[in-house]
């Protein structure tokens, strides 16, 4: 089958007036003077192949999981030639193991599909004929997440008895991560780079389908990498694999750093803040990042690429959190993923008779919204929560249930879901019990940030904590309304009156009425947290909510809390980023 495809050329989005990441392009032409001659030794023929004229065949897989022992199920691949797609292949394989509903649900590819097709064995040699990977003029095969499909390609041939070819590899996940840094695009997901580039095929996680968008992707990176010089196949395959060859040496410049709190900018050549972090001692932490331990390819980019350090110290480590988190907020870092939409918030709260959810809240209606939550989806799932919870009791009065739900007074929620759970995992439906975990976890997690209601709500609070790292004395601290006012420290073996008087009569913030207004929600978590450690003494208390918990509040079930902290982890899911 040959087919012609056109993408839109996005050059413009590394070139380097054009550009709002102007790093980009120099971290590409830096790659490329960086690498001698390309890791593979190439044939004289090879050598300076432009790619706009490479042979390339794209493949992707599906298999049956993520692990050693999954099986593949399905091979597709593309051949471009000229700067087209010229011919494709599509094989299913049988797997010997069944395919787990999962994996059904997310391919379509379902145990009758395989039943009649060829182990992989035979599929593999017909793609490796196909392919020509085997011959002396080999074409370069590329994958999104190369490391993934040529794995299970290898031990397929491995299982098979043959040979697995040396084959030159492009990933253009590599490509994406290098070129296309964050915030330029919000992941390196397959579909956010087809997305970005327009591709006329879109992925679904179907191996012929999510090839062709590969391939057309390829075909993007060739155009888009034209301006900052990358003209070659062999420039491809340096910058595929784009960290650096050597971890660079640690500059003079850390030595110089102090060791206290604070918060410190990597920063590029034009001066603008690549990454933003905080640190209990400036210069451990930011010495940490030449050092072997330091093995993240994320990071080990932006430290390739880094001119320098800015430091500001504080006077504690909460000081310096607080100054990241605003940090991060004005200046958007390209290598801070998180912390990026501080501003976002929504609240779980009873309209008559349902749960629901709304951007804002006043201070007075605090105690009866449940929340914040960064994202609305978020924000849903626990209302989705209530509202189930509220199904399975027969005899509950919707207002007065939905009422003690977002007050997070009640054990009612997750007493409902827990038995929705057992039932339909004993029914065997694990999706649907799955789902409830969600909503449940969700749930949980608006109840532990319910804890800061009282903080939002305070005109005022003044509280002392000991000094960082073991240094002899307090520091005392001022809040308003959720937001970090200021700070003094308090020298050992000294009456505090002085600097207690100056906190205390710390002018308070205006927010109109409403909750979180003052400052981001996560920024008031910070407070939150310090206020719960244990050695944190009060000193002005003036918030129209007490600082206590209900009685039946879900955070005093252990077994909550661990879903809790399961729902708030980062799940483990297939690479394809």
């Amino acid at each position: 089958m040959t087919k012609e495809t056109h993408v839109r050329n996005c050059s413009g989005s590394i070139a380097p007036v054009g550009s709002d990441k102007r790093y980009a392009r120099e971290l590409v032409s830096d790659t490329l003077s960086r690498s001698a001659r390309p890791e593979v030794q190439l044939s004289l023929d090879a050598v300076g192949t432009p790619a706009s004229d490479g042979h390339w065949v794209v493949v992707d897989l599906e298999t049956t999981g993520l692990g050693v022992g999954a099986e593949i199920t399905e091979i597709g691949a593309v051949r471009v030639q000229g700067g087209r797609l010229a011919d494709e292949f599509s094989s299913l394989a049988r797997p010997c193991a069944p395919i787990p509903p999962f994996i059904t649900s997310l391919t379509g590819i379902t145990p009758a599909m395989v039943a009649d097709a060829d182990p992989i064995g035979p599929v593999l040699e017909r793609f490796l004929e196909w392919s020509g990977l085997e011959g002396e003029d080999a074409p370069v095969l590329v994958a999104h997440n190369a490391s993934f499909d040529v794995g299970f390609l290898r031990r397929a041939a491995r299982a098979s008895g043959r040979p697995w070819p040396k084959v030159r590899v492009v990933d253009t996940l590599g490509l994406a991560r290098l070129a296309l840094p964050r915030p330029l695009v919000r992941n390196h997901k397959l579909g956010t780079i087809a997305s970005y580039f327009g591709t006329a095929t879109v992925p679904e996680h179907r191996a012929l389908g999510d090839a062709r968008a590969t391939a057309e992707v390829l075909l993007g990176f060739v155009d888009l990498l034209a301006s900052a010089g990358v003209t070659d196949v062999e420039d491809l395959l340096v910058l595929s694999d784009a960290a650096p060859s050597r971890r660079p040496a640690t500059p003079s410049f850390v030595a110089e750093l102090p060791s206290a709190p604070g918060v410190y900018h990597f920063v590029d050549v034009s001066g603008d803040a690549l990454y933003v972090g905080s640190a209990s001692s400036l210069r451990s932490r930011v010495g940490s990042y030449y050092t072997r331990a330091e093995k993240r390819p994320k990071v080990q980019r932006m430290v390739s690429l880094a001119a320098g350090v800015r430091s500001f110290p504080t006077a504690s480590v909460l000081e310096a959190r607080v100054r990241e988190l605003r940090d991060i907020a004005a200046l958007a870092p390209p290598y801070n993923s998180a912390s990026r939409r501080q501003a976002n918030q929504h609240w779980v709260v009873r309209e008559a008779d349902r749960a629901v959810v709304v951007p804002r809240v006043g201070l007075s209606d605090l105690p009866r919204a449940l929340g914040p939550f960064g994202t609305r989806a978020h924000a849903s799932r626990a209302a989705s929560a209530i509202m189930r919870a509220l199904s399975e009791s027969e005899d509950a009065q919707a207002p007065s249930f939905i009422d003690e739900a977002v007050a997070a007074s009640s054990l009612a929620v997750p007493e409902a879901l827990t038995a929705v759970m057992t039932r339909l995992g004993a029914q065997g439906l694990f999706e649907s019990a799955a789902r409830a975990r969600d909503e449940l976890g969700a749930y949980m997690a608006g109840v532990e940030r319910a804890t800061m209601r009282p903080i939002l709500a305070a005109p005022r609070i003044v509280w002392g904590a000991r000094r960082d790292a073991g240094e002899p004395g307090w520091v005392m601290h001022v809040a308003s309304y959720g937001r970090y006012i200021n700070s003094v420290v308090v020298p050992p073996r000294t009456d505090p009156t002085a600097w207690i008087e100056v906190l205390t009569s710390t002018p308070v913030l205006e927010v109109d009425g409403l909750a979180a207004q003052a400052a981001s929600w996560s920024e008031s978590a910070l407070i939150c947290a310090q206020l719960s450690e244990p050695g944190t003494r009060l000193i002005a208390w003036e918030s129209p909510l007490p600082w206590a918990a209900p009685m039946l509040s879900p955070l005093r079930d252990g077994r909550l809390r661990e879903l809790l902290a399961h729902a708030t982890a980062h799940p483990h899911e297939r690479s394809r980023v």
